[in-house]
């Protein structure tokens, strides 16, 4: 190397140095990840508080303190914001299967990875977390115990039951949703859960009073929605004429947890209800 090169190759040592292996893990391992539903927001923020960018407006995430900085890219059921979201600059943007399909294909046409969430059993749960703990290189087992009600006293036969989870229609859930597969899980008869959903919401069906009347389950699940009083929805015509009609258990249960997963205390504190019925 003559003496003119030499002096080039210094002077481009010391003002542009070449990327070493670890600034190259660094930049790698630098993620941004925006969730849409609480429940990626919530996991991705045990795994790694710090790579949470963006949030749901939810009513969940809003009680706790670690969510208290972090950006929130949609309110209500007004759809998430792409101008808040692009300026977030993501690498990854979580979003629910159904819910988000639009505003997740805009985003993965500007090549940003997307990843859609379709968590409908503690099985879907699980591989969620594991994807996640694998993107952010670290231990899905760090968190999987906050789900560990989940896991206790599933053997034990409890009867026949049927989740209300709308008396306008009335609706309950089949084998096919999340609660329905909770029901399953904790060796509940749910008598709803063989037959064909019409409805446009996936895993619900249309059940009538009479159904409810014959097979006369042991086992009424209310659901408690998020600002519904709950006496308003026990005073209904229909549900106070089936109480009235049979001698069933009437049990109260929210709508975050057991209809929608909502974040792993929801689940958790589902899952114990429901281990000790």
């Amino acid at each position: 190397m003559n003496k003119t090169l030499y002096l080039i190759f210094i002077f481009c040592s010391l003002f542009f140095p070449v990327e070493s292996k670890a600034d190259e893990f660094l930049r790698e391992t630098n993620k941004r990840i925006i969730s849409l539903n609480s429940l990626g927001a919530d996991i991705v923020s045990r795994l790694d508080n710090d790579s949470l960018v963006g949030i749901p407006g939810s009513s969940l995430l809003k009680k706790d303190k670690k969510f208290s900085e972090k950006v929130i890219v949609s309110q209500g059921r007004m759809p998430p914001s792409l101008e808040i979201i692009l300026k977030l600059k993501p690498s990854l943007v979580i979003g629910s299967e159904g819910f988000h399909d639009k505003i997740l294909a805009k985003i993965s046409d500007l090549n940003i990875e997307t990843l859609k969430t379709n968590t409908n059993s503690i099985s879907d749960l699980e591989i969620l977390i594991k994807d996640l703990a694998l993107y952010l290189n670290k231990n899905p087992e760090s968190i999987q115990k906050n789900i560990k009600s989940c896991y206790f006293n599933t053997s034990k036969y409890r009867g026949s039951a049927v989740i209300l989870a709308s008396t306008k229609p009335l609706l309950s859930p089949n084998s096919n949703s999340w609660a329905g597969h909770l029901l399953d899980r904790f060796k509940f008869d749910n008598i709803s859960k063989d037959l064909e959903s019409k409805t446009e919401f996936r895993g619900y069906v249309n059940l009538s009073p009479e159904i409810i009347f014959k097979k006369n389950p042991s086992k009424i699940i209310v659901i408690s929605f998020p600002g519904r009083d709950q006496n308003s929805l026990l005073a209904n015509p229909i549900l106070k004429k089936i109480i009235a009609s049979n001698k069933n258990q009437i049990v109260n249960f929210n709508y975050y947890g057991l209809i929608n997963p909502g974040t792993l205390e929801t689940v958790n504190s589902a899952c114990k209800k429901l281990s000790n019925i």
